[in-house]
């Protein structure tokens, strides 16, 4: 079955982007996202000061941890590359979007708890289960990260030896 084509822009909610990814929390960061092109996608993400991970990032002086920042950027690509990338799109419910490589990542400030983050993500097809992703995060306008990254789409049966058919069947949702 061929998806329906799409129009740029247009935008996700929280409730769309859950349709889409396995994420939860608190691992689930990415709040809203656009689709401004088949490859190009921005969106927020913001963690409050009682969120589970900073509880110890670090005690009384929380900062948002890079590798959540990462994670984020990296929801943002996989919901974009779901959402409005026609390849992604037309690989089907029996692969998972996972981060497979980090090229590189600049923390440039800390990001506080309660921030709202904003991300400015680019995809590069690499393969039809692959694309390279350039990503930058400002808080206020103001730079704070920048990131280059790898997102496959893994068949199924190269996750077998590693999940469950049931365990499977729960992490990877259809596309809405």
């Amino acid at each position: 079955m061929t998806p329906e084509p799409l129009t740029y822009p247009f935008t996700l909610d929280a409730a769309a982007i859950r349709q889409l990814l396995p994420h939860r929390d608190p691992i689930a960061a990415i709040h809203s996202a656009t689709v401004l092109a088949h490859d190009h996608y921005t969106g927020t993400a913001c963690w409050p000061t009682n969120h589970p991970l900073l509880q110890g990032h670090f005690p009384g002086c929380p900062v948002v941890p890079g590798v959540m920042l990462l994670e984020a950027a990296a929801q943002l690509a996989g919901a974009g590359l779901l959402a409005g990338d026609p390849v992604a799109r037309a690989l089907g419910p029996d692969h998972l979007g996972m981060l497979t490589a980090i090229r590189k990542c600049f923390f440039k400030t800390p990001v506080l708890p309660e921030r709202t983050v904003t991300y400015d993500v680019h995809c590069r097809r690499m393969a039809d289960t692959a694309v390279i992703v350039s990503a930058s995060a400002q808080v206020a306008g103001k730079e704070v990260a920048t990131m280059e990254f790898m997102v496959a789409h893994v068949p199924h049966g190269q996750l077998q030896a590693y999940f469950t058919a049931d365990q499977l069947g729960q992490l990877v949702t259809a596309p809405a």
